[in-house]
Protein backbone atom coordinates (compact mmCIF):
# COMPACT_ATOMS: atom_id res chain seq x y z
CA UNK A 1 0.00 0.00 0.00
CA UNK A 2 1.13 3.03 -0.92
CA UNK A 3 0.25 6.56 -0.06
CA UNK A 4 0.52 10.55 -1.51
CA UNK A 5 -0.97 14.01 -0.61
CA UNK A 6 -1.70 16.90 -2.30
CA UNK A 7 -3.01 19.97 -0.40
CA UNK A 8 -4.71 18.16 2.41
CA UNK A 9 -6.23 15.45 0.51
CA UNK A 10 -4.40 12.06 1.01
CA UNK A 11 -4.13 9.56 -1.95
CA UNK A 12 -3.42 5.75 -1.22
CA UNK A 13 -3.11 2.85 -3.85
CA UNK A 14 -2.62 -0.57 -3.63
CA UNK A 15 -3.04 -4.03 -5.59
CA UNK A 16 -4.92 -6.13 -2.95
CA UNK A 17 -8.57 -5.97 -3.60
CA UNK A 18 -9.33 -7.51 -0.27
CA UNK A 19 -7.46 -4.36 1.23
CA UNK A 20 -9.16 -2.22 -1.00
CA UNK A 21 -13.00 -3.86 0.16
CA UNK A 22 -12.48 -2.95 3.67
CA UNK A 23 -11.19 0.64 3.00
CA UNK A 24 -14.35 1.23 0.25
CA UNK A 25 -16.98 -0.50 1.99
CA UNK A 26 -18.44 2.73 3.99
CA UNK A 27 -18.03 4.83 0.56
CA UNK A 28 -20.00 2.40 -1.37
CA UNK A 29 -22.54 1.89 1.11
CA UNK A 30 -22.59 5.76 1.94
CA UNK A 31 -23.18 6.33 -2.18
CA UNK A 32 -23.74 2.84 -4.05
CA UNK A 33 -25.27 4.22 -7.10
CA UNK A 34 -21.81 6.31 -7.93
CA UNK A 35 -19.78 3.94 -6.58
CA UNK A 36 -21.69 1.32 -8.74
CA UNK A 37 -19.11 0.63 -11.25
CA UNK A 38 -16.19 0.46 -8.51
CA UNK A 39 -18.26 -2.42 -6.57
CA UNK A 40 -19.01 -4.62 -9.53
CA UNK A 41 -16.11 -4.81 -10.98
CA UNK A 42 -14.43 -5.06 -7.81
CA UNK A 43 -16.52 -8.06 -6.75
CA UNK A 44 -15.52 -9.62 -9.89
CA UNK A 45 -11.95 -9.40 -9.47
CA UNK A 46 -12.06 -10.91 -6.08
CA UNK A 47 -13.70 -13.60 -7.75
CA UNK A 48 -11.01 -13.92 -10.30
CA UNK A 49 -8.33 -12.49 -9.57
CA UNK A 50 -6.24 -14.06 -12.48
CA UNK A 51 -8.53 -11.60 -14.66
CA UNK A 52 -6.89 -8.62 -13.42
CA UNK A 53 -3.39 -9.24 -12.64
CA UNK A 54 -2.47 -5.58 -13.35
CA UNK A 55 -5.72 -4.34 -11.03
CA UNK A 56 -4.85 -1.04 -8.89
CA UNK A 57 -7.50 0.42 -6.50
CA UNK A 58 -7.08 3.70 -4.95
CA UNK A 59 -9.12 6.01 -2.22
CA UNK A 60 -8.78 9.51 -1.52
CA UNK A 61 -8.69 10.91 2.41
CA UNK A 62 -9.88 14.13 3.45
CA UNK A 63 -9.42 14.96 7.29
CA UNK A 64 -9.05 10.93 8.18
CA UNK A 65 -11.92 10.00 6.36
CA UNK A 66 -12.39 8.53 2.76
CA UNK A 67 -14.40 11.04 0.36
CA UNK A 68 -13.78 9.16 -3.07
CA UNK A 69 -12.63 5.88 -5.25
CA UNK A 70 -10.87 5.24 -8.52
CA UNK A 71 -9.72 2.11 -9.82
CA UNK A 72 -7.48 0.98 -12.55
CA UNK A 73 -8.39 -2.59 -14.25
CA UNK A 74 -6.34 -2.60 -17.67
CA UNK A 75 -7.29 -2.56 -20.33
CA UNK A 76 -10.21 -0.66 -18.97
CA UNK A 77 -10.53 2.54 -18.64
CA UNK A 78 -8.98 4.17 -15.41
CA UNK A 79 -12.28 5.07 -13.73
CA UNK A 80 -12.70 8.13 -11.35
CA UNK A 81 -16.13 8.02 -8.86
CA UNK A 82 -16.13 11.12 -7.63
CA UNK A 83 -17.52 14.78 -9.20
CA UNK A 84 -15.07 16.47 -6.66
CA UNK A 85 -12.70 17.94 -8.75
CA UNK A 86 -9.87 18.55 -6.13
CA UNK A 87 -9.84 14.65 -5.66
CA UNK A 88 -10.07 13.94 -9.21
CA UNK A 89 -6.76 16.83 -9.75
CA UNK A 90 -5.30 14.49 -6.57
CA UNK A 91 -5.91 11.18 -8.49
CA UNK A 92 -3.92 12.28 -11.34
CA UNK A 93 -1.03 13.87 -9.48
CA UNK A 94 -0.46 10.62 -8.36
CA UNK A 95 -0.91 8.63 -11.30
CA UNK A 96 1.96 11.07 -12.30
CA UNK A 97 4.00 10.01 -9.04
CA UNK A 98 3.11 6.25 -10.08
CA UNK A 99 4.32 7.21 -13.79
CA UNK A 100 1.60 5.35 -14.34
CA UNK A 101 0.93 5.51 -18.32
CA UNK A 102 -2.95 6.40 -18.80
CA UNK A 103 -4.57 6.43 -22.39
CA UNK A 104 -8.54 6.23 -21.26
CA UNK A 105 -10.45 7.94 -18.77
CA UNK A 106 -14.10 6.79 -17.50
CA UNK A 107 -16.47 8.07 -14.78
CA UNK A 108 -18.52 10.78 -13.81
CA UNK A 109 -17.93 13.63 -16.06
CA UNK A 110 -16.97 16.56 -13.71
CA UNK A 111 -14.26 14.21 -11.96
CA UNK A 112 -12.75 12.63 -15.16
CA UNK A 113 -12.60 15.88 -17.34
CA UNK A 114 -10.41 17.19 -14.17
CA UNK A 115 -8.68 14.39 -14.07
CA UNK A 116 -7.89 14.01 -17.43
CA UNK A 117 -7.12 17.97 -17.58
CA UNK A 118 -4.40 17.45 -15.30
CA UNK A 119 -2.77 14.82 -17.06
CA UNK A 120 -2.88 16.63 -20.12
CA UNK A 121 -1.36 19.64 -18.60
CA UNK A 122 1.35 17.67 -17.19
CA UNK A 123 1.86 16.06 -20.32
CA UNK A 124 0.92 17.61 -22.94
CA UNK A 125 -1.25 15.29 -23.90
CA UNK A 126 -4.64 15.75 -26.04
CA UNK A 127 -8.34 14.90 -25.07
CA UNK A 128 -10.60 13.41 -26.89
CA UNK A 129 -14.47 12.30 -26.12
CA UNK A 130 -14.69 9.02 -27.10
CA UNK A 131 -18.27 8.18 -25.50
CA UNK A 132 -21.13 10.05 -23.42
CA UNK A 133 -23.23 8.08 -21.13
CA UNK A 134 -26.43 8.51 -19.31
CA UNK A 135 -26.51 6.93 -15.57
CA UNK A 136 -30.00 6.27 -14.87
CA UNK A 137 -32.27 4.87 -12.11
CA UNK A 138 -35.80 3.16 -11.74
CA UNK A 139 -37.75 5.24 -8.85
CA UNK A 140 -40.85 2.97 -9.41
CA UNK A 141 -42.29 -0.23 -10.95
CA UNK A 142 -41.07 -0.75 -14.13
CA UNK A 143 -43.98 0.06 -17.55
CA UNK A 144 -43.57 -3.66 -18.72
CA UNK A 145 -44.34 -3.26 -23.18
CA UNK A 146 -47.70 -4.75 -23.82
CA UNK A 147 -48.23 -7.22 -26.35
CA UNK A 148 -44.61 -8.90 -26.50
CA UNK A 149 -45.16 -12.38 -27.19
CA UNK A 150 -42.38 -14.56 -24.40
CA UNK A 151 -41.29 -15.20 -20.97
CA UNK A 152 -37.98 -14.40 -19.37
CA UNK A 153 -36.48 -16.62 -17.83
CA UNK A 154 -32.94 -17.29 -16.24
CA UNK A 155 -30.10 -18.45 -18.57
CA UNK A 156 -28.90 -22.03 -18.87
CA UNK A 157 -25.23 -23.54 -19.81
CA UNK A 158 -27.01 -24.20 -23.41
CA UNK A 159 -27.44 -21.11 -23.80
CA UNK A 160 -23.83 -19.98 -23.31
CA UNK A 161 -22.16 -20.49 -26.93
CA UNK A 162 -25.27 -17.83 -27.74
CA UNK A 163 -24.94 -15.57 -25.17
CA UNK A 164 -20.89 -15.11 -25.89
CA UNK A 165 -21.54 -14.37 -29.38
CA UNK A 166 -24.23 -11.90 -28.21
CA UNK A 167 -21.63 -10.20 -25.78
CA UNK A 168 -19.16 -9.99 -28.70
CA UNK A 169 -21.57 -8.38 -30.66
CA UNK A 170 -22.63 -5.59 -28.31
CA UNK A 171 -18.93 -4.78 -27.44
CA UNK A 172 -18.67 -4.15 -31.06
CA UNK A 173 -22.07 -2.24 -31.38
CA UNK A 174 -21.43 -0.07 -28.34
CA UNK A 175 -17.46 0.19 -28.75
CA UNK A 176 -17.22 -0.26 -24.66
CA UNK A 177 -14.02 -1.68 -23.81
CA UNK A 178 -13.82 -5.29 -23.41
CA UNK A 179 -13.30 -7.09 -19.89
CA UNK A 180 -10.23 -9.51 -19.07
CA UNK A 181 -12.86 -12.57 -19.68
CA UNK A 182 -16.80 -12.68 -19.87
CA UNK A 183 -18.10 -14.66 -16.72
CA UNK A 184 -20.64 -16.00 -18.77
CA UNK A 185 -20.57 -19.78 -16.65
CA UNK A 186 -20.30 -18.07 -13.36
CA UNK A 187 -23.35 -15.02 -14.29
CA UNK A 188 -25.43 -18.61 -15.61
CA UNK A 189 -24.56 -20.57 -12.41
CA UNK A 190 -25.33 -17.85 -10.18
CA UNK A 191 -28.97 -16.53 -12.12
CA UNK A 192 -27.54 -13.19 -12.87
CA UNK A 193 -27.91 -13.37 -16.69
CA UNK A 194 -31.54 -13.72 -18.04
CA UNK A 195 -32.96 -14.38 -21.75
CA UNK A 196 -36.41 -13.61 -23.02
CA UNK A 197 -37.57 -16.20 -25.22
CA UNK A 198 -40.43 -16.45 -27.53
CA UNK A 199 -41.26 -18.70 -30.04
CA UNK A 200 -39.17 -21.45 -28.42
CA UNK A 201 -35.89 -19.70 -28.79
CA UNK A 202 -34.16 -16.87 -26.71
CA UNK A 203 -34.36 -13.96 -28.21
CA UNK A 204 -32.79 -11.11 -26.32
CA UNK A 205 -30.57 -11.19 -22.94
CA UNK A 206 -29.93 -8.97 -19.90
CA UNK A 207 -27.47 -9.55 -17.03
CA UNK A 208 -28.34 -7.99 -13.29
CA UNK A 209 -25.19 -7.32 -11.35
CA UNK A 210 -25.06 -8.40 -7.61
CA UNK A 211 -26.16 -5.56 -5.51
CA UNK A 212 -23.51 -3.65 -3.63
CA UNK A 213 -24.97 -0.97 -1.30
CA UNK A 214 -28.65 -2.35 -2.33
CA UNK A 215 -28.12 -1.10 -5.78
CA UNK A 216 -28.20 -3.72 -8.79
CA UNK A 217 -26.72 -2.82 -12.18
CA UNK A 218 -28.72 -3.78 -15.48
CA UNK A 219 -26.19 -4.27 -18.49
CA UNK A 220 -25.40 -6.31 -21.52
CA UNK A 221 -28.60 -5.70 -22.70
CA UNK A 222 -28.73 -7.12 -26.39
CA UNK A 223 -31.47 -8.13 -29.29
CA UNK A 224 -29.82 -9.71 -32.36
CA UNK A 225 -30.67 -7.49 -35.37
CA UNK A 226 -33.05 -10.13 -36.70
CA UNK A 227 -35.37 -9.98 -33.45
CA UNK A 228 -35.25 -6.13 -33.17
CA UNK A 229 -38.22 -3.62 -33.64
CA UNK A 230 -40.37 -6.51 -31.52
CA UNK A 231 -40.22 -4.98 -27.87
CA UNK A 232 -37.74 -7.72 -27.04
CA UNK A 233 -34.88 -5.49 -25.44
CA UNK A 234 -37.53 -3.15 -23.50
CA UNK A 235 -39.32 -6.55 -21.98
CA UNK A 236 -36.33 -8.35 -20.91
CA UNK A 237 -35.08 -4.82 -19.16
CA UNK A 238 -39.02 -4.19 -17.53
CA UNK A 239 -38.83 -8.09 -16.25
CA UNK A 240 -35.21 -8.04 -15.11
CA UNK A 241 -35.80 -4.54 -13.21
CA UNK A 242 -39.10 -5.93 -11.53
CA UNK A 243 -37.19 -9.52 -10.71
CA UNK A 244 -34.26 -7.16 -8.93
CA UNK A 245 -36.75 -4.88 -6.86
CA UNK A 246 -38.85 -7.34 -6.03
CA UNK A 247 -35.77 -8.57 -4.26
CA UNK A 248 -35.48 -5.01 -2.41
CA UNK A 249 -32.94 -3.75 -4.85
CA UNK A 250 -32.41 -0.25 -6.49
CA UNK A 251 -32.02 -1.01 -10.40
CA UNK A 252 -29.48 1.36 -12.00
CA UNK A 253 -27.97 1.64 -16.24
CA UNK A 254 -26.07 2.95 -18.26
CA UNK A 255 -26.99 4.33 -21.76
CA UNK A 256 -24.92 5.87 -24.42
CA UNK A 257 -25.91 9.32 -25.20
CA UNK A 258 -25.96 9.68 -28.36
CA UNK A 259 -28.05 6.86 -29.55
CA UNK A 260 -31.18 8.46 -28.87
CA UNK A 261 -33.18 5.30 -29.37
CA UNK A 262 -31.85 3.31 -26.95
CA UNK A 263 -32.29 6.29 -24.50
CA UNK A 264 -36.05 6.19 -25.17
CA UNK A 265 -36.40 2.63 -25.08
CA UNK A 266 -35.16 2.91 -21.08
CA UNK A 267 -37.55 5.73 -20.38
CA UNK A 268 -40.62 3.94 -21.63
CA UNK A 269 -39.23 1.24 -19.40
CA UNK A 270 -39.37 4.19 -16.43
CA UNK A 271 -35.92 4.68 -16.15
CA UNK A 272 -34.68 8.80 -15.37
CA UNK A 273 -31.43 9.90 -15.53
CA UNK A 274 -29.79 10.93 -12.97
CA UNK A 275 -26.29 11.60 -13.79
CA UNK A 276 -23.35 11.70 -16.50
CA UNK A 277 -20.75 9.92 -16.94
CA UNK A 278 -18.29 9.39 -19.76
CA UNK A 279 -14.75 7.74 -21.83
CA UNK A 280 -12.36 10.01 -22.62
CA UNK A 281 -8.81 9.46 -24.28
CA UNK A 282 -5.27 11.09 -23.57
CA UNK A 283 -3.05 11.02 -26.02
CA UNK A 284 0.81 12.26 -24.86
CA UNK A 285 2.87 14.06 -27.16
CA UNK A 286 5.62 14.03 -24.47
Amino acid sequence: MQRGTTKGITVARTTAGRDFQQVSAPRVAAAPVIHSVVATTLAHALESPADYPDARWYWAKRDGRVTALAMHTPPRPFHVATVDTHVARAFARRVLTDGLQVERIGGLVTGALAFAETLAFETGGHIRVVRREGMHDLPRPPRHPEGVPGELRPARESDIPLLDAWARAYLDETGTEAPPRFPLQQWVARGDMQVWEAAGGAVSMAHASRPHGGVSRISWVYTPPEERGQGYAATTVAAVSARQRRAGHRCLLYTDLDSPASNRLYQRVGYRRVGDSCVLSLTRVR
